[in-house]
């Protein structure tokens, strides 16, 4: 029998003997699968998607961007998490600008004057990207790198059709994309319009870019040409970013961490570094003490418990988390199984309250301490809104779970000249006002919302899933996961089913849940926002599951984002042609 899955009528995983690879973007999950027919693993999988979404979904990532990542293949003893996410320049500081409080956010988000963080050069922070994409490479593929950047060479050469979803944010950042020649010249026509769903958008110099990382790797971009006209384009503009900033991430800012993890219902739940995981294991660890199985999937029973045990798990998100290097969290607590109690005992199963937030210190084992530090206090929450995340399966049963983002959509609407690729507005992601846990440091990151996560059962890797959509990626991620683990839905009917979402301000619904339902809620003391159905808003989820006793992978793709699984079926043939790789997990010799 699947590992999670019952199958539901209407809704069906995709099944790869071969292994399979998920992603929002057909061609990138292609470029994936291309891989595993070659005989690579997971890895070659994943870092050859992450090179075709550059080309095919520039808005949520790029070269100059950031992310993170789960991985473990067959044979390895741990899953290792990966966090290329961006660093502040040197030369930032807490009061670099002015804030300014939104008037429509309830104190969630911070504004600054002139939108110095959200476009422009000083809204750039150190990109790590290609820190961990080089990192990965290293350490786990087995097939060359020329091979694994060839599809997105050529997609970016020949062009691509933009998706409608990628003509849609062309619309939503035109005035921004304007304000820089190069970045007009390549989303723009001549005219200033936005390019339209099905234009073929041709980006002859990223090809040139890929080609020059495929020479000359990761120095290329941080120590060479490429690195050199980022700087100089960043300050020509009036940042901040330097040649030392670029230099020294890979050498002392990339990091490879332990994830975190957290039981659940029988599953080990594993989840990258913080501030993420902070909020995700949480919400799971107090959805543990109740028996969702008893009700319906879309009953206002389950929708309630699901509201209640996220509204604690944000309120401490808040006050809580931040760059774990510059900040004292108290992951032990928050994630502590008596903490989970003490706060499940507030959760009233009859009416919506909110209990706001709790006192993990007194769970952080001998460090007993009555309130959080003074630098603890709460921060603005200004989530990554345009990311993406694929999943990737191999025949060995190694599975990775990759996010990777640019901020907001484009970024900071910069395209470096002559090399053809976007750079980040990470600098928005932190706090603008000095004095807090997410507040500017020099070399610090900022609180983020990506959760690449994985399930592993007595120690092996059973399921990879993870969400674009700032805050949402974390309240997707355990809705599928119920769904899978609770209800025994299979993947594609977990994903496609309606979500809700509470992070601090709004309880979001999507308008497909039934109607008795929602008014069952609302008896209850919710007020409700009501979202349209399949909508991005509540995420894009690309999951994968293996199944050890058969050998097979199932996937699925988020219809709310025109995402794709590309399985593959395993052929014997490879071995003889001399095209398998020798290793599952990268220690075989790259030609």
């Amino acid at each position: 029998m699947p590992q999670f899955a019952i199958a539901s009528p209407g809704h069906h995983d995709v099944v790869g003997s071969g292994g399979l690879s998920s992603s929002s973007h057909a061609l990138a999950s292609a470029a994936g699968a291309q891989m595993l027919l070659r005989g690579g693993n997971a890895v070659d999988a994943a870092l050859a998607t992450a090179f075709a979404l550059v080309v095919c979904e520039p808005a949520m990532s790029h070269l100059g961007g950031q992310g993170n990542m789960l991985i473990q293949l067959a044979g390895d003893a741990d899953a290792v998490g990966i966090d290329g996410y961006p660093t502040a320049p040197g030369a930032a500081h807490a009061e670099m600008y002015e804030w300014i409080e939104s008037p429509t956010q309830g104190g969630y988000r911070f504004w600054t004057k002139g939108g110095l963080n959200d476009t422009g050069a000083l809204s750039v922070a150190v990109p790590g990207n290609l820190a961990a994409w080089f990192y990965a490479y290293r350490r786990w593929t087995t097939l060359p790198l020329r091979t694994l950047v060839a599809p997105a060479i050529g997609y970016a050469r020949d062009g691509v059709p933009m998706t409608l979803r990628m003509a849609r944010f062309t619309e939503e950042a035109r005035e921004r994309l304007a304000r820089f020649p190069a970045s007009a010249a390549l989303f723009l026509r001549p005219d200033g319009s936005p390019l339209q769903e099905g234009d073929v958008v041709v980006q002859k110099d990223l090809a040139r870019t890929l080609q020059l990382l495929v020479e000359g790797g990761e120095d290329a971009f941080y120590r060479g040409e490429i690195g050199q006209a980022l700087v100089e384009y960043v300050q020509a503009e009036g940042g901040i970013l330097t040649r030392d900033d670029l230099e020294r991430y890979p050498r002392e800012q990339f990091r490879v961490l332990e994830p975190q993890r957290a039981p659940f219902r029988g599953f080990e739940v594993l989840v990258s570094p913080p501030s993420s995981s902070a909020t995700l294991l949480p919400i799971l660890r107090l959805l543990e003490g109740f028996d969702l199985a008893q009700h319906e999937p879309l009953s206002t029973a389950k929708l309630h418990l699901l509201a209640q045990c996220m509204k604690p798990a944000f309120a401490d998100r808040v006050p809580y988390t931040g760059d774990h290097a510059f900040v004292d969290m108290p992951l032990e607590g928050l994630l502590s199984a008596e903490y989970a109690a003490a706060r499940r005992a507030e959760i009233d199963e009859r009416r919506a309250t909110f209990p706001g937030p709790g006192n993990p210190w007194a769970y952080q084992g001998e460090r007993l301490r009555a309130e959080a530090d003074s630098h603890q206090r709460g921060h603005a929450d200004n989530p990554a809104a345009c990311t993406t995340h694929h999943v990737h399966a191999d025949r060995w049963g190694g599975l990775v779970s990759w996010t990777q983002t640019q901020g907001d959509a484009f970024g900071s609407a910069m395209v470096v000249p002559g090399y053809g690729f976007l750079l980040n507005n990470a600098m928005k992601l932190f706090d603008p006002r000095p004095g807090g846990s997410n507040s500017i440091a020099p070399g610090k990151r900022p609180g983020t919302a990506p959760c690449p996560t994985l399930v592993r059962k007595d120690g092996r890797p059973v399921m990879a899933l993870g969400s674009p959509s700032g805050t949402r990626i974390i309240n997707a991620i355990a809705q599928t996961l119920v769904n899978t683990i609770d209800h025994g839905l299979c993947l594609q009917a977990a994903v496609d089913l309606p979500r809700i979402h509470w992070s601090g301000d709004e309880f979001e619904v999507e308008a497909d849940i039934p109607a008795d339902a929602l008014e069952g809620l609302r008896a209850m003391g919710h007020t409700l926002e009501v979202r349209h159905a399949k909508s991005p808003w509540f995420g894009a989820v690309q999951a994968v599951a293996w199944e050890p006793d058969l050998g097979v992978a199932h996937g699925a793709a988020d219809p709310r984002r025109q995402g794709a699984v590309v399985g593959v079926a395993f052929d014997p043939s490879l071995r003889a042609r001399g095209l398998e790789a020798a290793s599952p997990n990268g220690t075989a010799a790259r030609a």
